[in-house]
């Protein structure tokens, strides 16, 4: 169990494989366990980085005046790096892990190689999308943690293997979703621009729930990324390193090792 301190606080991480280094960054709840169905595709020829973010897993947990900040986040991951003597890296990041990934590589181009970002969002995707948030934020606000996950694996009823990695990898208790849930969304559309690292966009080609359009989200991200390819998968959403593990795999091996990007069936993929 690795630890460092960087920024201010101590960062849990978990090494696995050898070769060229990837970052890999949970979506929000999680912890490096997420990415257990990576495990197998990438240590073969890759070593993957994978830390617990403030709030998440064995890292701290506290915030600066106890509140949910993912620009403080994306300061503790560049700050990580530098402990590690990491300069440049290839980042793959997943749901709130791909608005960290974007975000460092705005703020802190230079380190970021090649960059891949899955089930994400550049901005809230609709009004509706707000008033969603608000009242599930109520709601939660009123259930048993327990009650809570057992609701959001309802969205998964007919994918077993997705609900254990998640289950299994959940670190964070009702406090701290609540306090990451009533967070200002980072927004930062018109800073994508910005991003000159080759970016492959991954998401779910339609609404997940009202208001939350995956396929939206991430054609706005791939319409704003200089060099941008972008794979709409049907029939799947966040996240696909679990719904979608092996074409998620094989197609982020492919762009990192700069090969084109195979077809596949349910999948349609777009590029500059």
């Amino acid at each position: 169990m690795p630890k460092v301190n960087a920024n201010g606080i101590t960062i849990h991480y978990e090494i696995k494989g050898q070769g060229t280094p990837v970052l890999f960054l949970h979506g929000s709840g999680a912890s490096w366990k997420m990415w257990e169905p990576q495990f197998e595709a990438f240590t073969s020829r890759y070593q993957m980085l994978m830390l617990d973010y403030r709030g998440h897993g064995d890292t701290t947990k506290e915030f600066p005046n106890n509140k949910y900040d993912h620009h403080i986040i994306v300061e503790d991951i560049k700050c990580f790096l530098d402990v590690l003597g990491i300069s440049k890296i290839h980042v793959v990041g997943v749901s709130q892990g791909g608005q960290l990934a974007t975000l460092l590589a705005i703020k802190y181009p230079t380190y970021v190689d090649k960059l891949v970002v899955s089930n994400s969002y550049s901005e809230m995707p609709t009004f509706a999308a707000n008033w969603v948030l608000s009242i599930s934020n109520f709601i939660f606000s009123l259930l048993p943690y327990r009650t809570i996950i057992n609701l959001m694996m309802k969205f998964y009823k007919d994918d077993a293997y997705t609900q254990r990695i998640l289950r299994e990898s959940f670190s964070i208790d009702k406090k701290m979703l609540l306090a990451m849930k009533k967070a200002p969304f980072p927004t930062h559309t018109d800073q994508l621009h910005q991003i000159k690292s080759p970016t492959l966009v991954m998401g779910g080609e339609g609404k997940v729930m009202t208001g939350v359009d995956e396929g939206k989200g991430s054609r706005t991200i791939f319409n704003h990324i200089q060099h941008a390819q972008l794979a709409l998968f049907k029939n799947a959403f966040d996240p696909l390193s679990t719904m979608r593990r092996d074409i998620f795999n094989e197609m982020i091996i492919d762009f990192l090792e700069d090969k084109s990007l195979k077809q596949y069936k349910d999948v349609e993929i777009f590029s500059k």
